[in-house]
């Protein structure tokens, strides 16, 4: 049996497990929210796996769990077999000759509508650079610490301003990447005149987690600054002190963000007040490390809203919801406890829709009504 979400972290993940884990759902939950925006796309949307054999001796490799996701909704109201289209790339051609041996000996491999393309190894910039340009991904599944096709399209990625990016890394291998990076790299070309700022950083500081929350926080900043959404999920190994991990993803779409956040409340650890952490393995130096995520905190987010009310008046606790948590750690359940608790101080009623009228138990459609003096 599977361990549960919320358990798969309590044992020792490394990057292939947790690339199966976590990529088919991931890739799921975009696919069907971009496909519910844009229900008949004129061409099939593009995922590409930049890194296929990281997980290709693992016995249910992310590859066939999305094949096998894509025809399973064939007919369905969100057709991926219609919509999507699969991309797998590997520096390693022997990891490509593999994937493409098990994916035709998949049983439904004929029934797929865009059978899935194999891309070689280049050495040419310039050809991977005209490659990404006439595929332009969707989304992408990648390693940032990694040369050629990742950091391409990370480049790609933020220039063209439409790929979603999901992208799981060692931080120790990140730093040594952007470390080695010359004034004419693509490094430099992503983080600009950050590089040497990243560096001069580095080399002034020897805190591991400094460092990896400060690179986290330019990595972000730069994709939003271009009109993305941003949430990074740390994954630590039980019982030690330090990053193994960390899973990034960037969304142009408030929806993809959202639904891909809630996938990840599935696996996260959480503060007492019930505001999910992000990340994994935390709980025993959150206050050490993780001070920061404490201005998420029911008392904060219950004293935020009680001063929104020219925004959040007579309107649904989900709508405020997709409004409000944006860029924060808050969950549905969270909007729900907080205002329960100004519902207590007299703050807020809670109306039904349909008949106007005060309802003392909160549901997602219920109208959140403020007092007249808040």
């Amino acid at each position: 049996m599977p361990a549960a979400p919320s358990d798969f972290f309590k044992t020792e993940r490394i990057a292939q497990e947790i690339k199966a884990e976590l990529l088919p759902r991931l890739f799921e939950v975009w696919a069907t929210t971009v496909l519910q925006q844009i229900p008949s796309p004129e061409v099939p949307l593009v995922f590409l796996d930049a890194q296929t054999g990281l997980d290709s001796d693992d016995t249910t490799p992310a590859a066939l769990q999305l094949l096998r996701q894509v025809y399973k909704s064939t007919g369905s109201r969100v057709d991926l077999n219609k919509g999507i289209s699969t991309l797998y790339y590997d520096a390693d051609p022997s990891a490509l000759v593999t994937l493409q041996r098990k994916v035709e000996q998949l049983p439904f491999y004929h029934d797929l509508i865009h059978l899935p393309i194999l891309l070689s190894e280049t050495d040419d910039d310039t050809l991977t650079a005209q490659l990404l340009e006439s595929v332009q991904p969707d989304l992408a599944f990648l390693d940032p610490s990694l040369e050629g096709i990742a950091q391409q399209l990370l480049l790609s990625a933020l220039r063209a301003g439409r790929t979603d990016l999901i992208m799981l890394f060692n931080p120790k291998l990140l730093e040594h990447a952007i470390r080695k990076a010359k004034a004419n790299s693509l490094w430099h070309q992503f983080l600009g005149e950050g590089l040497e700022q990243v560096k001069t950083f580095y080399r002034q500081h020897k805190n591991t987690e400094r460092r990896e929350e400060y690179i986290l926080n330019c990595f972000e900043e730069i994709f939003r600054r271009n009109g993305f959404l941003t949430l990074c999920f740390r994954i630590n190994a039980p019982d030690k002190k330090q990053t193994s991990h960390y899973l990034v993803f960037t969304a142009k779409s408030n929806q993809v963000y959202l639904r891909l956040k809630e996938l990840l409340e599935g696996y996260s650890d959480y503060q007492e007040d019930g505001v999910p952490l992000f990340g994994a393995n935390l709980q025993q130096q959150q206050t050490a490390l993780f001070h920061e995520h404490y201005q998420y905190s029911i008392v904060s987010l219950a004293q935020e809203l009680s001063h929104s009310q020219a925004a959040y008046n007579n309107r649904t606790i989900q709508h405020i919801y997709e409004k409000h948590s944006t860029g924060t750690h808050y969950t549905l359940e969270n909007y729900k406890v907080a205002f329960e608790k100004l519902m207590r101080l007299g703050r807020v009623r809670f109306i039904n829709p349909k008949t106007g009228q005060p309802v003392s138990k909160l549901t997602t459609t219920s109208l959140i009504r403020y007092s007249a003096k808040v």
